[in-house]
C-alpha cells in the first residue's frame, strides 16, 4: 500500500482545507494510506474531518515547521509527499534533501504566483522578493509538479524564470458533489432567501485584492438601476472597511451584505440567482467549482489562471472582459431576466461539476506519482 502525504497549512476551513479532504478521501478510495500533515491543529478540525488522518506538527509558522517535517519523514516513510501552497513546496524539498530520504516530492502550485507576490504581497517583501527567489532555486529539486491550471506553469516558467525541467501536469483542484449536495440542503436563517424577494448575486471569496470584489460592486450598482437584486459576499479580509464605504458611495449599501466567512456557502450557493467570481487571477478556484455542483449558473471573467478552463471558455458559464465592469453588469442582468438562459447555465455547470470529481482528480495523481515512480526506476 502507497503511502501518501498532503502537507498544508490547517484544516480549519478554506480552499486548502477542502482540497486536502477532498484528495486524501479520493486516495482512500484507491487503496493508498493518507496522512494530511499540518502545522497545528485543533479539536474542530477533528471533529469536522473525522474520515481524515491529520497529522499535527505543532509548529507556529511554515519556516519553523522544517525539523518537524524532517522528523515526520525519517518516522512515518511516506512514499509520496505532496505539498501546498507554495511554501510548503519549499520546505518539503529541503526536508526531503536534510532527511536523506528518497521520498518523492511532487509540488503543488495553485495560484498565479508572480501576481500574488507584486500585487497581493506588494508590501511583504519576505513574500514578493525572497519567496519568489527560493521558489527559482527549489523547484528544480522536486520530482514533479502538478500545477491546477496551465496558466500556473507558464507563469511559474514565463514570470518568476523558474527552470522546470522537471515533469509537470495540469490538473483542476477536486471537489466531492456528494457532499456537497448534502450540505446544500440545509437550511439558511437570512431573509433574502424566505421573503421571494429579488435574486441574490453571490460570490464567495476573501476580501482581498486579486477577487477584485470592487468590480464586482460596482457592476452591481449598474445592475440594481436595472433590475431589482441583493448582492451577498461571503468571506473576510482585509479589505472590508473599503469594500463598505465603496457601497455607501455608490448607495448600493442596504442591498449589499458581507457577512464573514462561513463553513457552508453550499445552501447559499444552492439558492442564488448567479453566481459571479470577479478575480483579476485565479489558480482554480474551488469555490466556482463547488458553486457549479449546486446548480448555480456561472459568470467569470477571462483572467490569468483556471477559471476560463473551470467554464471551458463560456461553455458552462458565462466569461466576460477582465476588470470590465460594463460587461460584467450587462451578463448578470441578462441571467437574472431571462429565465431560460439561467436554466440553461444552471444544467451545464452541474454537469461540468462531474469532472472534479475527487475520485477522478485523486487518480490523476496517483498516476502521475506513479510515472515519476516508473522515471526514477529508469534513471537508477
Amino acid at each position: 500500500m502507497r503511502k501518501i502525504a498532503i502537507l498544508t497549512h490547517n484544516m480549519e476551513g478554506g480552499a486548502f482545507a477542502n482540497l486536502a479532504s477532498s484528495l486524501s478521501r479520493g486516495f482512500g478510495e484507491l487503496g493508498a494510506a493518507c496522512d494530511v500533515v499540518v502545522l497545528r491543529a485543533s479539536v474542530e478540525s477533528y471533529r469536522r474531518y473525522p474520515d481524515v488522518r491529520i497529522v499535527s506538527l505543532g509548529a507556529r509558522r511554515t519556516i519553523l515547521s522544517l525539523p518537524q517535517v524532517i522528523k515526520y519523514i525519517n518516522e512515518q516513510q511516506p512514499d509520496v509527499i505532496f505539498p501546498m501552497p507554495w511554501y510548503f513546496n519549499v520546505i518539503a524539498v529541503w526536508a526531503k534533501a536534510l532527511a536523506r530520504s528518497q521520498t518523492t516530492i511532487v509540488i503543488g502550485e495553485h495560484n498565479i504566483c508572480s501576481l500574488e507576490a507584486k500585487i497581493e504581497h506588494r508590501n511583504n517583501p519576505r513574500i514578493r522578493y525572497i519567496l519568489p527567489l527560493l521558489m527559482r532555486y527549489t523547484y528544480p529539486y522536486g520530482n514533479g509538479l502538478i500545477g491546477v491550471s496551465k496558466d500556473t506553469i507558464s507563469d511559474l516558467i514565463g514570470e518568476l524564470k523558474i527552470p522546470l525541467k522537471i515533469p509537470t501536469l495540469a490538473v483542476s483542484n477536486p471537489i466531492d458533489p456528494a457532499r456537497i449536495e448534502q450540505l446544500a440542503r440545509e437550511t439558511i436563517d437570512h431573509p433574502w432567501f424566505h421573503d421571494g424577494g429579488p435574486p441574490v448575486i453571490l460570490t464567495v471569496a476573501r476580501l482581498a485584492i486579486q477577487k477584485q470584489l470592487h468590480v464586482l460592486i460596482q457592476a452591481f450598482a449598474q445592475v440594481v438601476k436595472q433590475t431589482p437584486a441583493r448582492l451577498m459576499i461571503l468571506g473576510e479580509g482585509t479589505l472590508r472597511r473599503d469594500l463598505e464605504k465603496l457601497c455607501q458611495d455608490l448607495n448600493v449599501q442596504q442591498w449589499v451584505e458581507m457577512p464573514g466567512f462561513d463553513h457552508n456557502p453550499y445552501r447559499f450557493m444552492a439558492r442564488c440567482g448567479v453566481f459571479v467570481l470577479a478575480s483579476a487571477w485565479e489558480g482554480c478556484p474551488i469555490a466556482l467549482e463547488e458553486a457549479m455542483a449546486c446548480g448555480a449558473p456561472i459568470i467569470v471573467n477571462d483572467a490569468p489562471g483556471g477559471s476560463k478552463d473551470v467554464i471551458d471558455y463560456g461553455q458552462f458559464g458565462m466569461m466576460v472582459s477582465n476588470g470590465d465592469v460594463n460587461a460584467l453588469a450587462a451578463a448578470i442582468v441578462q441571467i437574472l431576466t431571462d429565465p431560460h438562459l439561467r436554466q440553461h447555465y444552471q444544467q451545464q455547470a452541474k454537469q461540468r461539476s462531474q469532472d472534479f470529481h475527487y475520485l477522478k482528480v485523486s487518480r490523476q495523481y496517483l498516476e502521475f506519482y506513479e510515472s515519476l515512480h516508473q522515471l526514477e526506476g529508469k534513471d537508477q
